[in-house]
């Protein structure tokens, strides 16, 4: 059910050909989404160039990437409440100054501890978290038709991200040097951020209107009418099963593609692949993910969650065993497109199957925090465990092993999920009901 627009709001009836506000929006999301993510979905191409500067070892490079999601989680877990209270527009301004500012610093660090401050706390954490929990809950809201080929775009602008800045960044390592590189990306990435998050908009009725799709529709009551779904809690929804499981699928699925997404540019140089080659194998997977992306987002609206997550953590697991075989570039590039085509539609789907499993008057922004609390733990965990494993066995065999068994043991908690039969909170609350009688 839609709330009704606050008292002394004119609701706006859009004319047929006028473009929806939520296109805009959606279109602002894609370019945050895309820009955002160029410090930290371009890790894998860092490891190298800091070896060489610095001489650290693998797996302490690695860890910076796991701090960046373990000290996020606190903003992981807040953001949806930190959006729904202070406006997602303010919120994106913010963590634009901080990307624009922490990747600047990238480019004055000398010590260990300073990668793992300005990279682990500031630019993969706090300004990231903002990005990826509140863009992809703020187009449930502004999308009622169409929802999955709106977030199937979103998610494939994502896949767009490492496509540019993988092979970007490490041509400027290598032919500008570390500081300039750094302090010209920040300028542009961080000035390219605060212009778009301005027409940023949290709600509809911030502007008047109605979602897309819902525009004609008969004007709704402010109060609830008798009969209606009553609002489910957070706690409520916290107590039931699927919501857990929703979250074990989104930590181990992503356990299993942060090995490879942290450690491939390695694993493809440890065999003898050059630099800019190898950084070319992490945007061949980001550049194949798209399709993933915008395929299993549409699917999920259709088919439902527990399909879905089933066929993209079986599909994503198993093409990382060609990595036990892969010595030469263009088998690290096979790979790059068949993992790209599974790996994507592991991520996609939590938004919409919450509206699926929860309805519209279910804390979803909050839901997706607590969902995205599994994810960065799985992310932080998989960053590390890929390195680590190399610096103990001297192989990265065990790391692909790992990266394996996660995805796989995430398949049990997908098939424990609900099946989807387009029912929203009046089923949520039946199972509500039924478990507090």
């Amino acid at each position: 059910m839609l709330n009704a627009l606050p008292a002394g709001t004119a609701e706006k009836t859009p004319a047929r050909r006028k473009l929806h506000y939520a296109w805009i929006v959606l279109i602002a999301a894609c370019i945050l989404g895309t820009v955002s993510r160029a410090d930290a979905a371009s890790f894998g191409v860092f490891i190298d160039p800091l070896v060489k500067l610095f001489g650290w070892s693998r797996g302490e490079i690695s860890l910076a990437y796991s701090m960046a999601f373990l000290a996020g989680l606190p903003a992981v877990v807040g953001m949806g409440w930190l959006g729904d209270r202070y406006g997602v527009r303010r919120m994106m301004l913010i963590a634009a100054a901080v990307t624009g500012a922490g990747t600047m610093l990238l480019g004055t660090i000398s010590q260990l501890w300073q990668f793992y401050v300005i990279y682990g706390l500031l630019v993969g954490s706090l300004a990231n978290s903002a990005f990826t929990v509140l863009l992809p809950v703020t187009l449930t809201r502004w999308f009622h038709r169409g929802l999955g080929v709106a977030t199937g775009a979103y998610w494939g602008a994502l896949g767009v991200g490492p496509l540019i800045f993988a092979p970007l960044l490490r041509w400027m390592i290598e032919n500008r040097g570390w500081r300039d590189t750094f302090f010209t990306m920040g300028v542009v990435l961080g000035g390219i951020l605060l212009l778009v998050s301005l027409l940023m908009r949290g709600n509809p009725r911030e502007k008047g209107l109605r979602p897309y799709g819902l525009e004609r529709g008969p004007e709704m009551p402010s109060r609830p009418a008798a009969g209606a779904p009553r609002k489910v809690s957070l706690r409520e929804v916290a107590a039931l099963r699927p919501v857990w499981y929703l979250a074990a699928c989104h930590h181990l699925g992503c356990v299993g593609h942060a090995v490879v997404l942290a450690q491939v540019v390695s694993m493809a140089t440890f065999q003898g692949v050059p630099g800019v080659t190898a950084a070319g194998i992490l945007s061949t997977i980001a550049g194949s993910s798209i399709i993933s992306r915008f395929v299993f987002a549409v699917l999920t609206e259709r088919l439902g969650g527990r399909t879905v997550l089933t066929i993209a953590l079986a599909a994503q697991g198993t093409p990382v065993l060609i990595l036990l075989w892969a010595q030469e570039a263009w088998v690290f590039y096979l790979f790059a497109v068949v993992f790209g085509l599974s790996y994507g539609g592991e991520m996609v789907g939590f938004p919409i199957i919450n509206r699926q499993l929860f309805g519209t008057e279910a804390p979803l922004g909050s839901m997706y925090s607590f969902e995205m609390l599994g994810a960065s733990t799985g992310m932080a965990l998989g960053g590390w465990l890929g390195g680590v494993l190399f610096d103990l066995s001297g192989t990265y065999q065990w790391s692909v092993l790992a990266s394996v068994a996660a995805s796989y043991l995430g398949v049990p908690f997908a098939l424990a999920l609900p099946r989807h039969r387009g029912r929203g909170v009046a089923s949520l609350e039946s199972r509500v009901d039924s478990r507090r009688s």
